[in-house]
């Protein structure tokens, strides 16, 4: 039911500003403020709680337009984050040259395009959970779809962007856990503040390994590249980055940028190429250019397919079992070419198979 998860919304929103429920009465919650908005020791807040009645919506409304004055908030954007349960995503520019003058429409083109190439990495790294990988998946369209890019005003260097909340991005599997619009979103925020406070103040960057280890949920190649673009797009500008929902605010902000500052995403980005491992899905196919196996009846038989990934011919070293084995054996014998589809790990200049799931070889 939408009107109880507006209900639920509103009771996050107050909670989370650390107000307090005093009581709990037939038509309404009780609130009591937090002590450091200074309110007098008898103010209280009466939020509506019969969400199964039809006037529901417009009682909360009445609401909104109490805590907006609290807290000098839009409006709007109280009533998107409670009553269609999104979050809030906010890009603030300080930029000299234009500050007293109206953005070019280039400009602003080029920040909404970077932003949405951003939000798609960051969904695709959600699902993936890579730090470096090939491939888009839906899922991360489908998020892109859920987000509202709002008009600017005239003259204005802010803009927001409304983001999913509690909508499904991924579905839940037998071994995997559902992905909701929040935790992207989350995900986003949290790598963009690494990047901006760890990285992108530092020289010539070159994390250790334990600096990788402490810090490996917050590390992508993807999404550093498109910040790095982002960043670039708008011409070194200050930038605040500020996600609002029903949780705690959350502000992540990049000052006095300049092209040697970007530029060390380059470098971190290197870094965590060679120290981990590429992974892709893929189908290659190719021939066999090497067969090793020292009992065909057992599962540790290995062959070296030579194939193109991403249009580079490339060698793929696969384990097989003895039943797989025979038919390479008759394919390598005949020249004949094979298919494979795996999850890819890149090492140094060669793959190899990290889970093997199918395995043919083609009629001539």
């Amino acid at each position: 039911m939408k009107t109880q998860l507006i209900y639920k919304n509103i009771k996050d929103l107050l909670l989370n500003r650390d107000w307090k429920i005093q009581e709990v009465k037939t038509k309404y919650d009780l609130f009591v403020p937090p002590t450091v908005l200074g309110f007098s020791n008898t103010y209280k807040l009466y939020i509506y709680n019969k969400f199964e009645n039809s006037d529901y919506e417009k009682e909360i409304i009445k609401n909104l337009n109490i805590i907006s004055q609290i807290y000098n908030e839009d409006i709007d954007e109280l009533a998107s984050i409670i009553i269609e349960d999104r979050q809030i995503l906010t890009l603030h520019i300080e930029n000299e040259s234009i500050k007293n003058g109206h953005p070019s429409i280039p400009f602003f083109n080029t920040l909404i395009n970077k932003s949405k190439e951003l939000l798609q990495e960051v969904a695709n790294f959600s699902v993936i959970k890579q730090p470096h990988f090939f491939d888009n998946k839906d899922e991360a369209e489908r998020y892109l779809n859920y987000c509202n890019f709002f008009k600017n005003d005239v003259g204005s260097l802010i803009t927001k962007i409304q983001l999913p909340n509690s909508e499904e991005i991924k579905e839940k599997t037998l071994f995997e856990n559902s992905i909701i619009g929040s935790e992207i979103n989350k995900n986003l925020i949290n790598i963009t503040d690494f990047i901006n406070t760890e990285i992108i103040g530092y020289d010539n960057f070159e994390p250790t390994d334990e600096f990788l280890k402490q810090n490996q949920n917050l590390l992508s190649v993807n999404v550093s590249n498109k910040l790095k673009d982002l960043y670039t797009g708008i011409e070194y500008a200050d930038i605040e980055i500020s996600l609002k929902g029903t949780q705690i605010n959350q502000i992540t902000s990049a000052k006095e940028l300049n092209r040697e500052k970007v530029y060390n995403l380059s470098t971190f980005s290197k870094t965590i190429r060679k120290k981990m491992k590429e992974i892709s899905e893929n189908d290659v196919y190719g021939k066999i250019v090497q067969l090793k196996s020292k009992d065909v009846d057992s599962d540790q038989n290995m062959i070296i397919i030579e194939g193109e990934i991403k249009k580079v011919k490339s060698r793929i070293s696969v384990k097989l079992n003895s039943d797989q084995i025979k038919l390479a054996a008759d394919a390598f014998k005949n020249n004949r070419t094979v298919l494979i589809n795996a999850i890819l790990e890149k090492d140094k200049t060669q793959y190899k198979v990290a889970e093997l799931k199918d395995f043919r070889a083609l009629s001539k």
